[in-house]
């Protein structure tokens, strides 16, 4: 587990904000059609992927840290589990993962999806429980605007996803700056 105090929480917020900042980079690239080569692409994405899990895992620290029940802290080490395995069928589809999973790998992400959102709402401590309620709304609207996506433009989908996706994943980093600021005044306080 990464220790959770002010100087950790700083420096995960500054790679919170790197995140964001590059999602937007990567977001003005592709609609502005930049090609870069597939050691560029594949070497940014495990970058991007190694960022978002890096920020996850400290959000177990954060539950661990604030005393919730080890059932949250499951239902986002599922979530991990489950966005890892989309990357890699994402970005080596066929070498790794078989075709025939990818479905199974997107009604499972809904599923571990709507368990996440509940397991957020169980957050008990006053200083992290609204901001975990916001985080689980994020994660439940990413998955709505991907799943209208899919069904209102079923011939585009997968591009329009692949675009868009940054844009509307950035209420995740979003949603995590906020619990990191709620943690670290928190931690001010607690240091008066």
């Amino acid at each position: 587990m990464i220790k959770v105090n002010l100087k950790t929480n700083q420096w995960i917020i500054i790679t919170t904000i790197v995140y964001i900042v590059l999602s937007i980079v990567e977001f003005y690239l592709k609609i502005s059609q930049v090609v870069a080569s597939y050691t560029i692409y594949y070497t940014y994405s495990i970058f991007m992927e190694a960022l978002y899990v890096l920020l996850i895992f400290y959000l177990i620290s954060i539950l661990m840290f604030f005393g919730e029940k080890t059932a949250i802290s499951t239902a986002v080490t599922m979530f991990i589990c489950i966005d890892v395995m989309r990357f890699i069928a994402t970005e080596w589809p066929g070498k790794v993962l078989s075709y025939g999973l990818t479905p199974t790998l997107g009604i499972l992400t809904l599923v571990v999806y709507i368990y996440l959102l509940v397991q957020f709402f169980k957050v008990k401590n006053s200083c992290i429980s609204l901001p975990f309620r916001f985080l689980g709304l994020s994660f439940f609207a990413v998955m709505l605007i991907k799943l209208v996506i899919i069904i209102a433009f079923p011939v585009m989908a997968d591009r329009i996803n692949q675009e868009f996706n940054n844009i509307s994943s950035l209420l995740i980093p979003l949603s995590i700056l906020y619990i990191l600021k709620k943690v670290a005044l928190w931690g001010l306080i607690m240091m008066m």
